[in-house]
């Protein structure tokens, strides 16, 4: 990176863990880590690391937001950059020996002629295929290294993981639907367990079938695993005090369970009684969190000619290759510049700034928004409370906000209060985005009420 890019406050050097996704306990004891990245896009990358913690591999070539990484029998690895709608396989030196861009004559395209969107999880199977998670079509397939669809199903709602069975069947996690499934190869559902229902599963992300015929199962929006018989009785589980979102989990041979703890940013094994034998955490920040906002009004560049505003970060990490986050100087709503976002799809993008706050106090959050064509989707101001370690203490489905503003308006202000948990130690400010328009923030305001 260069040394401009060093000096933005959204920056993530390389083999700092900032979201984990897929892990991998290898057989000489290291582990294997899929780091998504940093929200504003930096930082991703798969790193290994031994048992004392030290990094002793790292790819980080092209990458964005990538989802999985398998080490294969030859030394390879496997990784489904998702960003990039792509599975590549890279040697141990990091030369690109194998991408899926390379299909259809090099654009990409399958045998049916789609191509991958979003691919969450790649597994190359006993047969030399590879096995896709293809989130954003809706489908798992089987694919040779060609491009020829060997196998697909598509009856499921963003899938995450999916492994192939010793029996042909294939478990997959409908994550959408709140089930996990699994299917024979005429495409029916043989098993399944989940459903709607807040006492069953909320958005699983993996399971495993382990060697005992139980499942063991991520139940991402429960911050919870747990151990499932083929009945759907629960024989095991591990839940955390805070919201962690775990993404996998895998039962290793002494039976410890490794764990992506994606919003403490850690990886973690843990032992059949609940007990933390092993962690990975190496986050800090670059950065201090001020103690106010910073300009509110968005006149002060970053550094001269960076073309960003101070303290304000773009954040297009889960954008799915769309969005545009400019310092708009042509439109504003008072001085010179505002916030600026143009979306066409159902990712998500924002501009962020994070505040120190104090547990149990209540702010008061404001700005003027002007919107133009969002007729589908929305624009919105949030407020994402964060704890001591970094992790968001609500679902990024349910954080304190203001209006959901649609279609064309001028500009408008927008006000809401909110209350700090008692664990939050900072804020996150999101001036954000879904769905198809453009849309502009001006002269913010941010303080605690203190007669509440």
């Amino acid at each position: 990176m260069s040394d401009a890019e060093k000096k933005i406050p959204g920056y993530s050097p390389p083999g700092m863990l900032d979201f984990p996704a897929e892990v991998e306990r290898l057989p000489d004891d290291h582990t294997l880590i899929t780091d998504s990245g940093a929200w504003s896009g930096y930082g991703c990358e798969i790193i290994e690391v031994d048992r004392l913690g030290q990094i002793v591999w790292l790819f980080n070539e092209g990458l964005k937001f990538p989802h999985s990484a398998k080490r294969l029998e030859n030394g390879n690895t496997l990784i489904s950059d998702t960003g990039n709608n792509r599975v590549l396989e890279v040697d141990s030196k990091g030369n690109i020996v194998w991408t899926s861009d390379g299909w259809g004559k090099g654009t990409g395209h399958l045998s049916d002629n789609s191509h991958l969107f979003y691919p969450n999880q790649a597994k190359r199977l006993e047969n030399g295929n590879i096995l896709i998670s293809d989130r954003n079509n809706d489908r798992i397939l089987e694919v040779d290294r060609s491009g020829l669809v060997r196998w697909s199903y598509t009856n499921l709602k963003h899938p995450h993981g999916v492994e192939r069975l010793a029996n042909g069947h294939t478990i997959a996690s409908n994550s959408d639907k709140h089930r996990i499934e699994e299917i024979d190869r005429e495409g029916r559902v043989v098993w399944f367990y989940g459903g709607q229902g807040a006492d069953l599963l909320g958005w699983p992300r993996d399971a495993d079938r382990l060697p005992n015929g139980n499942t063991l199962i991520t139940d991402s929006r429960h911050s919870r695993v747990i151990e499932i018989d083929p009945a759907g009785r629960i024989v095991w589980s591990y839940a955390t005090s805070h919201r962690s979102q775990p993404f996998e989990a895998d039962r290793l041979p002494n039976g410890n369970t490794l764990i992506s703890d994606q919003q403490h940013k850690q990886v973690i094994e843990i032992d059949p009684a609940g007990n933390i034998v092993w962690c990975f955490r190496n986050f800090y920040r670059l950065f201090p969190i001020p103690g106010c906002l910073e300009n509110a009004d968005l006149e002060e560049e970053l550094y001269p000619e960076s073309g960003l505003p101070l303290g304000w970060i773009p954040c297009n990490l889960e954008s799915e290759g769309g969005g545009k986050l400019t310092w708009d100087s042509n439109v504003s709503f008072n001085g010179k510049h505002s916030l600026k976002i143009e979306y066409d799809r159902n990712g998500m993008v924002w501009w962020q700034q994070s505040v120190r706050v104090s547990p149990g106090k209540t702010y008061r959050l404001s700005c003027w928004v002007k919107t133009q064509g969002f007729d589908s989707g929305f624009a919105q101001l949030q407020l994402a409370f964060v704890d001591q370690m970094g992790g968001f203490i609500e679902s990024v489905h349910h954080l304190p906000s203001g209006i959901a503003h649609r279609g064309t308006k001028d500009w408008t202000k927008d006000e809401f209060e909110a209350r700090a948990p008692e664990i939050a130690t900072s804020a996150d400010i999101r001036c954000f985005a879904t769905g198809k328009g453009t849309v502009r923030f001006d002269d913010f305001s941010f303080f605690e009420i203190p007669w509440v």
